[in-house]
Protein backbone atom coordinates (compact mmCIF):
# COMPACT_ATOMS: atom_id res chain seq x y z
CA UNK A 1 0.00 0.00 0.00
CA UNK A 2 1.32 3.53 -0.95
CA UNK A 3 3.00 4.97 2.21
CA UNK A 4 1.23 8.09 2.20
CA UNK A 5 -2.37 6.16 2.34
CA UNK A 6 -1.15 4.27 4.61
CA UNK A 7 -0.18 7.35 6.93
CA UNK A 8 -3.07 9.03 6.65
CA UNK A 9 -5.12 6.07 7.43
CA UNK A 10 -3.07 5.78 10.38
CA UNK A 11 -4.17 9.16 11.10
CA UNK A 12 -7.48 8.52 10.99
CA UNK A 13 -7.78 5.93 12.87
CA UNK A 14 -6.09 7.92 15.97
CA UNK A 15 -8.85 10.50 15.92
CA UNK A 16 -11.46 7.90 15.55
CA UNK A 17 -9.89 6.22 18.78
CA UNK A 18 -9.21 9.84 20.62
CA UNK A 19 -13.47 10.73 19.92
CA UNK A 20 -14.29 7.21 20.98
CA UNK A 21 -12.93 7.94 24.26
CA UNK A 22 -13.85 11.32 24.93
CA UNK A 23 -16.98 10.18 24.07
CA UNK A 24 -17.68 7.52 27.05
CA UNK A 25 -15.86 9.21 29.41
CA UNK A 26 -17.46 10.40 32.73
CA UNK A 27 -16.86 13.99 33.12
CA UNK A 28 -14.56 13.92 36.55
CA UNK A 29 -14.47 16.35 39.17
CA UNK A 30 -10.84 18.27 38.38
CA UNK A 31 -8.24 17.79 42.09
CA UNK A 32 -8.75 21.45 43.76
CA UNK A 33 -12.13 21.88 41.75
CA UNK A 34 -14.65 23.87 43.72
CA UNK A 35 -16.92 22.40 45.39
CA UNK A 36 -21.22 22.04 45.26
CA UNK A 37 -22.21 21.79 48.53
CA UNK A 38 -20.77 22.85 51.66
CA UNK A 39 -19.84 19.88 54.19
CA UNK A 40 -22.67 19.89 57.18
CA UNK A 41 -26.31 18.48 58.11
CA UNK A 42 -29.35 20.90 56.20
CA UNK A 43 -33.36 19.91 56.40
CA UNK A 44 -35.77 21.20 54.37
CA UNK A 45 -39.63 20.21 53.74
CA UNK A 46 -41.62 19.55 50.81
CA UNK A 47 -44.92 21.59 49.78
CA UNK A 48 -48.04 20.56 51.95
CA UNK A 49 -51.29 19.28 50.29
CA UNK A 50 -54.44 17.65 51.56
CA UNK A 51 -52.15 14.77 53.32
CA UNK A 52 -49.26 16.42 54.34
CA UNK A 53 -45.75 16.96 53.93
CA UNK A 54 -42.18 15.16 54.00
CA UNK A 55 -39.48 15.97 55.83
CA UNK A 56 -35.50 15.73 54.82
CA UNK A 57 -32.18 15.72 56.99
CA UNK A 58 -29.27 15.82 54.73
CA UNK A 59 -25.67 15.27 55.56
CA UNK A 60 -22.89 16.17 52.89
CA UNK A 61 -19.53 15.53 53.07
CA UNK A 62 -16.87 16.10 50.65
CA UNK A 63 -19.58 16.98 47.84
CA UNK A 64 -21.57 13.83 48.51
CA UNK A 65 -24.60 12.86 50.00
CA UNK A 66 -23.36 10.43 52.68
CA UNK A 67 -26.77 10.28 55.05
CA UNK A 68 -30.92 11.11 54.36
CA UNK A 69 -33.27 10.91 56.83
CA UNK A 70 -36.91 11.02 55.94
CA UNK A 71 -40.38 12.07 57.98
CA UNK A 72 -43.66 12.37 56.79
CA UNK A 73 -46.41 15.01 58.89
CA UNK A 74 -49.72 14.24 57.82
CA UNK A 75 -52.31 16.59 57.09
CA UNK A 76 -53.04 17.77 60.77
CA UNK A 77 -49.62 18.26 61.39
CA UNK A 78 -48.42 15.33 63.59
CA UNK A 79 -45.91 13.03 62.34
CA UNK A 80 -46.27 9.57 61.09
CA UNK A 81 -45.24 6.54 63.23
CA UNK A 82 -44.18 4.37 60.65
CA UNK A 83 -44.10 1.63 63.71
CA UNK A 84 -47.37 1.48 63.67
CA UNK A 85 -48.93 2.64 60.52
CA UNK A 86 -50.49 0.37 58.28
CA UNK A 87 -50.30 0.71 54.63
CA UNK A 88 -47.21 -0.69 54.02
CA UNK A 89 -45.79 0.75 50.32
CA UNK A 90 -45.88 4.13 52.69
CA UNK A 91 -43.18 2.03 55.61
CA UNK A 92 -41.09 0.92 53.11
CA UNK A 93 -40.95 3.95 51.02
CA UNK A 94 -39.80 5.74 54.08
CA UNK A 95 -36.58 3.92 54.63
CA UNK A 96 -36.10 2.91 50.44
CA UNK A 97 -35.98 6.20 49.25
CA UNK A 98 -33.54 7.48 51.93
CA UNK A 99 -31.19 4.65 50.75
CA UNK A 100 -32.01 4.87 46.76
CA UNK A 101 -30.97 8.54 47.12
CA UNK A 102 -27.63 8.19 48.70
CA UNK A 103 -26.60 5.66 46.83
CA UNK A 104 -27.35 7.75 43.47
CA UNK A 105 -26.04 10.69 45.12
CA UNK A 106 -28.82 12.05 43.34
CA UNK A 107 -32.72 12.93 44.11
CA UNK A 108 -32.93 11.53 40.37
CA UNK A 109 -34.32 8.19 41.62
CA UNK A 110 -37.22 6.01 40.16
CA UNK A 111 -40.30 6.35 42.76
CA UNK A 112 -40.96 3.66 45.45
CA UNK A 113 -44.09 1.59 44.15
CA UNK A 114 -47.48 2.30 45.56
CA UNK A 115 -45.95 5.29 47.51
CA UNK A 116 -45.59 8.12 44.51
CA UNK A 117 -47.20 10.73 46.92
CA UNK A 118 -44.81 10.01 49.47
CA UNK A 119 -41.69 9.63 46.81
CA UNK A 120 -42.25 12.84 44.99
CA UNK A 121 -42.50 14.89 48.68
CA UNK A 122 -39.29 12.93 49.99
CA UNK A 123 -37.55 14.26 47.21
CA UNK A 124 -39.02 17.55 47.00
CA UNK A 125 -37.58 17.86 50.46
CA UNK A 126 -34.18 16.35 49.35
CA UNK A 127 -33.65 19.03 46.79
CA UNK A 128 -34.42 21.97 49.06
CA UNK A 129 -32.05 20.43 51.73
CA UNK A 130 -29.34 20.91 48.54
CA UNK A 131 -30.19 24.11 47.54
CA UNK A 132 -29.48 25.37 51.10
CA UNK A 133 -26.49 23.30 51.01
CA UNK A 134 -25.11 25.08 47.82
CA UNK A 135 -21.92 26.74 47.90
CA UNK A 136 -23.53 28.99 44.99
CA UNK A 137 -27.15 29.33 46.35
CA UNK A 138 -29.39 29.20 42.95
CA UNK A 139 -32.26 30.81 44.87
CA UNK A 140 -31.65 34.26 45.77
CA UNK A 141 -35.34 34.93 47.97
CA UNK A 142 -35.42 34.36 51.36
CA UNK A 143 -38.69 32.12 51.25
CA UNK A 144 -38.96 28.88 49.15
CA UNK A 145 -41.84 29.05 46.55
CA UNK A 146 -44.27 26.49 47.92
CA UNK A 147 -46.99 25.29 50.34
CA UNK A 148 -46.22 25.37 53.69
CA UNK A 149 -48.21 23.77 57.17
CA UNK A 150 -47.31 25.71 60.06
CA UNK A 151 -48.42 24.29 63.64
CA UNK A 152 -48.67 26.20 67.05
CA UNK A 153 -48.20 24.60 70.33
CA UNK A 154 -51.02 22.72 71.81
CA UNK A 155 -52.55 23.38 74.91
CA UNK A 156 -55.69 21.17 76.28
CA UNK A 157 -58.13 22.52 73.76
CA UNK A 158 -56.01 21.81 70.92
CA UNK A 159 -53.79 23.58 68.05
CA UNK A 160 -54.07 25.84 65.06
CA UNK A 161 -52.54 24.91 62.02
CA UNK A 162 -51.88 27.45 58.63
CA UNK A 163 -51.74 26.68 55.35
CA UNK A 164 -49.36 29.39 53.29
CA UNK A 165 -48.56 29.60 50.44
CA UNK A 166 -45.49 31.85 49.15
CA UNK A 167 -44.22 33.20 45.90
CA UNK A 168 -41.32 35.63 45.27
CA UNK A 169 -41.16 36.47 49.12
CA UNK A 170 -44.96 37.01 49.51
CA UNK A 171 -47.93 35.43 50.82
CA UNK A 172 -50.42 35.15 48.56
CA UNK A 173 -52.78 32.43 50.38
CA UNK A 174 -53.53 31.46 54.04
CA UNK A 175 -55.75 28.70 55.11
CA UNK A 176 -56.43 28.44 58.51
CA UNK A 177 -57.25 25.45 60.80
CA UNK A 178 -57.80 24.13 64.34
CA UNK A 179 -57.05 20.79 65.94
CA UNK A 180 -59.01 19.40 68.96
CA UNK A 181 -57.39 17.89 71.83
CA UNK A 182 -59.04 14.46 70.61
CA UNK A 183 -57.34 15.36 66.90
CA UNK A 184 -60.09 16.02 65.13
CA UNK A 185 -60.45 19.05 62.89
CA UNK A 186 -62.93 21.53 64.31
CA UNK A 187 -66.10 22.12 62.24
CA UNK A 188 -66.66 25.63 62.07
CA UNK A 189 -70.16 25.53 60.41
CA UNK A 190 -71.31 24.10 64.06
CA UNK A 191 -68.81 25.77 65.89
CA UNK A 192 -71.26 27.52 69.04
CA UNK A 193 -68.92 30.57 69.56
CA UNK A 194 -69.13 32.91 66.87
CA UNK A 195 -66.31 35.07 67.47
CA UNK A 196 -63.74 32.15 66.89
CA UNK A 197 -65.65 31.64 63.47
CA UNK A 198 -65.30 35.33 62.88
CA UNK A 199 -61.87 35.06 62.81
CA UNK A 200 -61.49 31.83 61.36
CA UNK A 201 -63.17 34.04 58.20
CA UNK A 202 -61.27 37.20 58.47
CA UNK A 203 -57.95 36.43 59.90
CA UNK A 204 -56.30 34.89 56.33
CA UNK A 205 -56.78 37.93 54.47
CA UNK A 206 -55.21 39.88 57.27
CA UNK A 207 -52.37 37.55 57.46
CA UNK A 208 -51.78 37.86 53.32
CA UNK A 209 -52.00 41.76 53.90
CA UNK A 210 -48.83 42.10 56.59
CA UNK A 211 -46.97 39.00 54.53
CA UNK A 212 -46.99 36.88 57.36
CA UNK A 213 -46.68 39.45 60.00
CA UNK A 214 -48.45 38.84 62.93
CA UNK A 215 -52.03 40.59 63.05
CA UNK A 216 -53.98 41.86 65.87
CA UNK A 217 -55.78 39.89 68.17
CA UNK A 218 -59.69 39.07 67.48
CA UNK A 219 -61.76 40.20 70.65
CA UNK A 220 -63.53 37.38 72.10
CA UNK A 221 -60.69 34.79 70.00
CA UNK A 222 -57.65 36.15 71.69
CA UNK A 223 -56.21 33.07 72.33
CA UNK A 224 -57.17 31.20 69.09
CA UNK A 225 -55.50 34.57 67.16
CA UNK A 226 -52.45 34.05 68.94
CA UNK A 227 -52.13 30.64 68.23
CA UNK A 228 -52.57 31.08 64.24
CA UNK A 229 -49.85 33.83 64.47
CA UNK A 230 -47.52 30.96 65.72
CA UNK A 231 -48.66 28.75 63.19
CA UNK A 232 -47.99 31.24 60.40
CA UNK A 233 -44.77 32.36 62.25
CA UNK A 234 -43.87 28.72 62.10
CA UNK A 235 -44.83 27.72 58.65
CA UNK A 236 -42.75 30.91 57.30
CA UNK A 237 -39.71 29.13 59.42
CA UNK A 238 -40.29 25.95 57.66
CA UNK A 239 -40.23 28.12 54.21
CA UNK A 240 -37.14 29.61 54.74
CA UNK A 241 -34.30 29.10 52.34
CA UNK A 242 -31.56 29.62 54.61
Amino acid sequence: MNRGITSALVLVLLVLVVAGCSGTQEPQQKPGAAATYNDGTYTAVSDADHHGYGLATVTISADKITKVDLKEFIETGAEKDFDTYKYEPSVQANQEMAQRIVKANSIHVDDYTKATSSSTKYKQAVARALDKAKTKPAITTEYFDGVFLGKSEADDHGYALALVTMENDQVKEVVLQEVTETGEFKDYSTYPKKEVVAAHEELPAKFVETNGGPVDNVSGATHTTAKWNQAVQNALELAKVR
